[in-house]
This record gives C-alpha cells, sequence and structure tokens, in this order.
C-alpha cells in the first residue's frame, strides 16, 4: 500500500521532514490507535518489513513522516520506535550499540527509581515492558480517523500477516481512542501546551515561550540542543540523522479516586470540588489555565483572549509586566502543570527548558461519574525527547517526585503523576482568606504505571540503513 494520497504540502522548512517520523513534529488528532509490541524472531525477515514500510511501492502501509500532511488529513498514520534490544535483534553491530546512551540501553525497568515506578507501578506488575514479560524489540503505533474505525481491521490484519511472515511475533496490543474536544479520563482538556520547535512544521498558537531548539528533539545532522550540542553523540549519522527517543508509557488513571478526592477536599475544607481540580492541575476542566482565569473556569471579559496557552508564572525578560503570581496564590506551584513546564522560572539550571513532546490517547471506556463503571482506564502515550534523562527522566524523577525545600513545593509530589506515599500525600493550596495556605492530605496515588519502553524513532533513512536498504540522501 503506498503513502496515503492527499493534499500534502510540505512546509519551507530546512528540515527534511521526508525523513522525519510524524509523530515528532505533528500531532495527529486522530480518532483511534492500535500499539503493537513485537519480538523480532529472525533479523534478515524483520530487516525486510522495515524496508517495506517505507518503500512507497510496496504494498505495507507505509510510515507516516513529518512531510505526509496538509489540509486533509490521512486516512492512517504509522510510526516505529525500536528498543535497544530491538537493535541489536535486527543486526545493528555492537560497536554501534555501544554509542547508545546509557539509560536507552538499560530500558525503564532497570531505570523505574528514577521516575517513580516503585510499589504499585513497579515493573514487576507490568503487562509489558516488565522483568516478567516477553522481551519487546519493536513498537508499531497505527492511527486512523474514522469514528466507526473501519480501516483499522483490514490494515492491522495486513500488518498481521506481515508480522507473521517477516519474522515478527506480536507479543501484546493495545486499542486507544480519542474522546471528543481532546479530553481524557480525568476530564480535562489535554495537549494544549506543546512545544514550538525550530523550523517545524506551523499550527500551533503561538505561547509566550521561546520556540524550542530543533536539536532538543531530533539527532544528527547540525542541530543544536539548549546545551549547544547535539545529543547523537557517537551513533553514525546513517542511523542517528533525524531520529529521536520516546518513553512509551502505558499509564493506569484512577478516574474514581480522583472524582472521591476532589469531593472529600470539598467537604473537609468547603472549597468546591472543580476548584480543587483545577488546583490540582493548574488549568480548569475545559482548558483554561488558572492564572489567566483563577475564580471561574470561564474566561474573565476583561482579559484579551486569543491564546488560552498564552500566558506565565510572573514578569519575565520576555515579559516584563506580566502579572505575578510567584507565590502560587492563582496558580500553586505544586500544581501538575507548573512542576513539568514551570515556563520562565529559574528551576535547577534555564527557564523554558526540559521540555518533551507528548502525544497520548486514552484506553478503557470514558468515566461517567453518574453511572460509574469499573474498568480499566488510562493512556498510553509516547513522550518525545532528544535525552531521555536530561530531560524524560529529569521531568519525572525531580521536577514531579522530588523534594524541593521551597514553600508550596516540601514534602509533596505531583498531585497528578506523582508516586504518592502509601500513607497519602500533601497538596498545598494557597487562598486570600483566613484558611491560607490550605494543606491537603490523603492524596492517593491517581496514576499508576502499567508498562513502560524506551524507544529510538528512527528517520526513515535510518529506517533503511537498517534494514540494509542503499542510503537516499
Amino acid at each position: 500500500m503506498s503513502a496515503p494520497k492527499g493534499n500534502y504540502h510540505a512546509h519551507k522548512s530546512t528540515l527534511d521532514l521526508d525523513d522525519i517520523q510524524g509523530n515528532i513534529l505533528r500531532g495527529y488528532k486522530q480518532r483511534n490507535g492500535r500499539h503493537f509490541a513485537l519480538r523480532v524472531v529472525n533479523g534478515g525477515s524483520a530487516r525486510g518489513f522495515l524496508g517495506d514500510i517505507v518503500d512507497p511501492d510496496s504494498k505495507l502501509p507505509q510510515v507516516t513522516t513529518a512531510a505526509h500532511w496538509g489540509d486533509d488529513r490521512p486516512p492512517y498514520c504509522l510510526n516505529i520506535g525500536i528498543t535497544h534490544a530491538g537493535l541489536a535483534a535486527l543486526g545493528i553491530p555492537k560497536s554501534m550499540l555501544e554509542q547508545f546512551p546509557k539509560p536507552f540501553s538499560q530500558g525503564p525497568a532497570a531505570r523505574a527509581s528514577e521516575v517513580g515506578d516503585e510499589g504499585p507501578s513497579d515493573p514487576q506488575l507490568w503487562s509489558v515492558g516488565g522483568p516478567g514479560t516477553p522481551p519487546v524489540h519493536v513498537v508499531l503505533s497505527l492511527y486512523t480517523t474514522e469514528e466507526t474505525n473501519p480501516q483499522q481491521g483490514p490494515l492491522s490484519q495486513q500488518l498481521r500477516e506481515a508480522f507473521g511472515e517477516s519474522g515478527l511475533d506480536e507479543i501484546w496490543s493495545l486499542d486507544t481512542n480519542a474522546f471528543p474536544d481532546g479530553k481524557i479520563h480525568f476530564g480535562y482538556r489535554d495537549g494544549i501546551s506543546q512545544p514550538n520547535v525550530e523550523g517545524a512544521p506551523g499550527g500551533r498558537l503561538k505561547d509566550m515561550q521561546p520556540d524550542s531548539l530543533t536539536g532538543d528533539f531530533l539527532l544528527g545532522k547540525n542541530y543544536r540542543n539548549l546545551y549547544k550540542g547535539n545529543y547523537i553523540g557517537g551513533i553514525p549519522p546513517e542511523l542517528g540523522d533525524n531520529a529521536s527517543y520516546a518513553a512509551v508509557r502505558v499509564l493506569d488513571q484512577h478516574v474514581e479516586d480522583f472524582e472521591n478526592f476532589i469531593n472529600t477536599v470539598e467537604k473537609r475544607h468547603h472549597m468546591d470540588s472543580e476548584m480543587v481540580a483545577a488546583k490540582m492541575v493548574g488549568r480548569w476542566r475545559n482548558g483554561n489555565p488558572l492564572v489567566l482565569t483563577p475564580h471561574r473556569p470561564d474566561p474573565d471579559p476583561e482579559i484579551p483572549w486569543d491564546n488560552i496557552d498564552k500566558y506565565d508564572y510572573a514578569p519575565s525578560d520576555r515579559a516584563p509586566e506580566y502579572l505575578d503570581d510567584k507565590d502560587g496564590m492563582r496558580c500553586p506551584i505544586g500544581s501538575h502543570m507548573r512542576r513539568l513546564n514551570p515556563r520562565s522560572s529559574l528551576v535547577m539550571g534555564s527557564p523554558h527548558s526540559r521540555r518533551i513532546i507528548r502525544r497520548g490517547m486514552p484506553y478503557g471506556p470514558q468515566f461517567d461519574p453518574k453511572e460509574p463503571v469499573k474498568a480499566e482506564r488510562g493512556l498510553f502515550g509516547y513522550f518525545i525527547c532528544g535525552d531521555l534523562a536530561m530531560q524524560y527522566e529529569f521531568l519525572m524523577g525531580t521536577w514531579a517526585n522530588g523534594d524541593f525545600s521551597t514553600s508550596g513545593l516540601r514534602g509533596t509530589r505531583d498531585p497528578i503523576l506523582g508516586a504518592q506515599p502509601e500513607e497519602g500525600g500533601q497538596f498545598v493550596i494557597r487562598t486570600e482568606d483566613v484558611r491560607d495556605p490550605i494543606v491537603v492530605d490523603d492524596m492517593p496515588r491517581l496514576v499508576t504505571t502499567r508498562g513502560s519502553l524506551y524507544c529510538f524513532l528512527p528517520g526513515l533513512n535510518g529506517l533503511r540503513f537498517i534494514a540494509g536498504k542503499e542510503l537516499v540522501r
């Protein structure tokens, strides 16, 4: 099957968009996803499969690139990630494998303590990627557009037939489905604050943050990251150019526990449950940020309202006269959004740093608090970056779960993603009355890890190199 046809206009850019996997630079906003975890049984045959999914003359679905886009969305999107063990199984020589960074080669199960994957999130309990599960070499994600998902079945069948003929063994799969208005299981509109990457295709509204450097997400070429270097290291350019890394995460979200918790806080501290929910995340469920709308979910008519992501937490060099919420009176310092993206704040280094690109889609039925149904619910996501340790692991280990000696953060963890202690965590809410501050106790762990993999996302020429095909320049 050739690459999907349509009005795909390549963005005028210094980037070779035809060589970059699409999910790195573009949010697909497709309705459905099916994610396959594969084991390489025969390296030679599996390399042939990789060659076919980047060969327009092949009958197989094609890997989607950043250039396969335009006014019309393609009928499907396909992307691939390969673990360190997968590169070895595909025949990448030891001398090249040794050039990859230690976090990637070790994998997330070995580094679980770095990101809070302990207790109920211990890798021993994972359904994929854990020490008690079959090794995963390749992750393939198929996305389709139609609401009723008629294409996913035939395309999946075609891929599965190819797996069996190509030395690939399917060991796990998961279906995901987008909810209306871009919401996730906790009821929040998601995916609002994503980095604008310099040179990448447009489409995102500009916020108050500078564009992220291309080298923060893509390896090789002449890209530069925030630290004036390049994350490719010793990986040869024919394999590493235009590649990236992703922490693939399967995260159970305990929605009923969340709803029960905010209702308990409402009764205990006489604060509306929706305000509690907004304080925990930093936004109202409709996406409006507390910094701009501190008292209600709807916009304040006195505030110019052209972009719900156009805000900061305090004055900065870029906006010296901006409102000052350094004390967290509007948006708590320990809120989920503020911990993981402190914007211009100088938190352990440069402002606007440690950015990652998030591509996620829910699995399981949408929660209805009026008719709660017990079911597994969560998020399958790619957390994409140029350096797993400096970006993803730092965010999770330090900003989400670190104990800072700072007012509003001391003794607390991220209220949404945080690995709360068994006895329950704490969260601090500033108020404008005598209750200031409210210290919320007994916070449950709201997200547990069900599986995780560290994947290398090669450029298409990198996939051709692995496949043994002639390198296209």
